[in-house]
């Protein structure tokens, strides 16, 4: 059982509606607190919602609590020598409790709102039911598990809301005290249930062989569709266990491994399959519904076809070690939401819509550089090289290429980024406009038109190549690749006489990143009230300047910053010590007369050091390899004691 609970700044990214992150970042200026003129509060709104965010946020109270209950109960009979059934049974339920008040002075609650208050209630609950048969039984050499089960998984969620407006008092932020109220309540779920199975054998301990078989069904996918196979076998040879071997003082371990077989991924949604309808389109206290989307009955799977190779070794006893594995995976029937007509009512629609291909090759190695008594120190490296491509995608009409998909990046639901599927391309394939820099003569943006038929039409040749000062009269074009050539990380652990050192880093080696926050710094005069970055400043084009890289700041180019192009998007690379630590382990002589058996004093910081090609903004990204508005990894010191007794 835990509870937690949160009060005031609870959004860390929304800068919609965090008035921590709208006073502390560069979107909206912090304004003067009093109007010169009368002495009053300044309370006026502008344009991007440019506002008194010091003000507004005396004027609204936020809190919410979460209870969380995990309730985990197993039992195992012995039935016979070598069978076993066992069950298992987890239980765990989240109450979260929400409370949201506007006084009658925050721009939310102002007449004729005259204050609004709101109560929210989730309760999310999951239950998981799992019962297996194992029997496992070894003859001389031989070795046999084998295992059957059945697994049942329930999850439901209740929401529940109630409001109301025109509040007697600010003293009185309560549902019951406000003139006009009201309330909404549903729910949402799914269950999945599993029936599976595997056996393994191994002679020896040195030839291995496994394969298993398991049949799925989900709710989130319709009756034609609901249930699937998946399956497994895979192989092991421990070559070092080979006669041939036994007597060799170079290699200690050689191990080949590899194994073929499907998985698969369903839908975020629980109702993806099915076409809904809204029923929240009151008429005159009459209800009302509309169709809100537009489904495929035949949604299927998105299966993973997965194969994977490996050799794992050891030589000089152990002091190197390491491994090889190569890896692909087909996904086929990829999930995606795909636009569609506008003419009906909606923007997209979930469908199977191809085939990717992941492969590529990790590798890690360790090595015990000192192995003495009081003396150790072993170095770790491990990296990852992948080739990410999309192979097919549905065809329409006969068409010899499949149709493209242009999508956003879900990160925030801000869209803070474009790709674009497209067969023979990146997974992370950018998609925009091709930005050519500032003209010298002028300080405008200049965009490279990227005609397919002549390299040199536009409106004047820039560079050699056809331009415009328009980006509407662009074509946009891939413009880079999100999926980094290598990544990986190495470590190094030293210890002396109680005394450690424990460095980890991690890497990222080509791919580009998009800045998705740093257009909102850097535009050249869409947004007036916004407050630009000092970088912006120093490489601003003026007259005085027409060397800079960035464009001249004018309120008359309307040029919207929010244009996806080249000019947010950087090299990926970077360096960074991602954790350190000291620590110092008392010697056993001094704990032993007061009955503790170890302690450890530790001193550990994260994110101490970073270097990158990109260096205004922190270049460890999420998986779409962008960056928004999201809270920056911190660096953060830890100072502690463990003791065992």
């Amino acid at each position: 059982m835990s509870k937690n609970d949160k009060s005031g700044f609870n959004d860390s990214r929304s800068t919609g509606s965090n008035y921590m992150l709208q006073s502390r970042n560069l979107l909206w200026p912090v304004y003067w607190p009093t109007d010169y003129k009368t002495g009053l509060p300044f309370t006026a709104r502008f344009g991007s919602l440019a506002q008194n965010n010091v003000y507004y946020d005396n004027e609204w109270d936020n809190t919410a609590g979460t209870l969380n209950i995990s309730a985990v109960e197993a039992l195992t009979v012995n039935i016979l020598s070598g069978l076993t059934a066992k069950s298992i049974f987890s239980y765990n339920n989240s109450q979260i409790k929400e409370h949201l008040y506007y006084s009658a002075l925050h721009f939310s609650g102002v007449a004729p709102v005259n204050g609004q208050v709101h109560e929210l209630s989730t309760n999310i609950n999951k239950m998981v039911s799992s019962t297996t048969l194992n029997y496992n039984k070894k003859i001389l050499q031989h070795s046999i598990g084998v295992l059957a089960g059945y697994e049942a998984e329930k999850n439901l969620t209740d929401f529940m809301r109630s409001s109301g407006n025109n509040l007697p008092s600010s003293s009185l932020p309560t549902v019951v005290t406000a003139g006009t109220t009201n309330a909404s309540a549903y729910n949402w779920g799914y269950n999945m249930q599993s029936f599976l199975s595997r056996a393994e054998y191994n002679f020896s301990d040195k030839y291995f062989l496994s394969a298993s078989y398991r049949r799925d069904g989900n709710s989130r996918f319709g009756p034609v569709n609901r249930w699937a196979n998946f399956w497994s076998v895979g192989g092991a040879w421990n070559i070092f266990k080979e006669d041939f071997l036994k007597e060799s003082e170079i290699l200690n371990e050689l191990r080949i491994r590899g194994s073929y077989g499907t998985n698969a991924t369903t839908p975020s949604g629980n109702y993806g399959w099915r076409t809904l309808l809204s029923f929240t389109d009151k008429y005159m206290e009459q209800p009302g519904g509309s169709i809100i989307s537009i489904a495929d009955s035949g949604l299927a799977w998105e299966t993973n076809y997965n194969t994977n190779f490996a050799i794992e070794f050891g030589l000089l006893e152990r002091r190197v070690t390491g491994s090889i594995e190569y890896f692909n995976r087909d996904s086929r029937n990829l999930l995606m939401d795909v636009p569609i007509s506008m003419v009906t009512g909606l923007g997209s629609t979930l469908k199977n819509i191809g085939k990717i291909n992941n492969r590529g090759i990790e590798w890690n190695l360790g090595i015990d550089i000192v192995r003495k008594e009081f003396l150790k120190w072993s170095l770790g490296l491990n990296g990852t090289l992948m080739n990410s491509k999309v192979t097919k995608l549905n065809r329409q009409g006969g068409a010899q290429a499949g149709q493209d998909i242009i999508w956003n990046d879900p990160t925030g639901n801000d869209a803070r980024a474009q790709f674009i599927y497209r067969e023979g391309q990146s997974m992370l394939a950018f998609y925009g406009f091709e930005w050519a820099g500032v003209d010298p003569t002028n300080g405008k943006n200049v965009w490279y038109i990227n005609d397919p038929n002549s390299s040199t039409t536009g409106d004047f040749e820039f560079n050699g190549r056809g331009a415009t000062y328009t980006y509407s009269k662009a074509n946009r074009i891939i413009i880079g690749n999100g999926t980094p050539k290598m990544f990986g990380g190495f470590t190094s652990d030293l210890e002396y006489k109680g005394i450690s050192l424990n460095l980890n880093f991690i890497y990222k080696l080509g791919g580009d990143l998009y800045d998705g926050a740093y257009k909102d710094v850097a535009d050249d005069g869409y947004y007036w009230e916004r407050i630009r970055s000092q970088d912006y400043y120093d490489n601003m084009w003026t007259d005085n300047n027409t060397l800079g890289t960035l464009p001249k700041l004018s309120g008359n180019d309307l040029t919207d910053p929010m244009q996806y192009s080249t000019r947010q998007l950087h090299d990926a690379s970077f360096l960074r010590l991602k954790n350190a630590t000291i620590a110092y382990r008392l010697p056993h002589n001094l704990l032993g007369g007061i009955g503790v058996r170890n302690a450890r004093v530790f001193v550990n910081g994260t994110n101490l050091f970073t270097t990158a090609k990109y260096k205004l903004a922190d270049p460890e990204v999420n998986q779409f390899a962008t960056r928004g508005w999201e809270i920056p990894f911190a660096k953060t010191y830890t100072f502690g004691i463990e003791v065992s007794f």
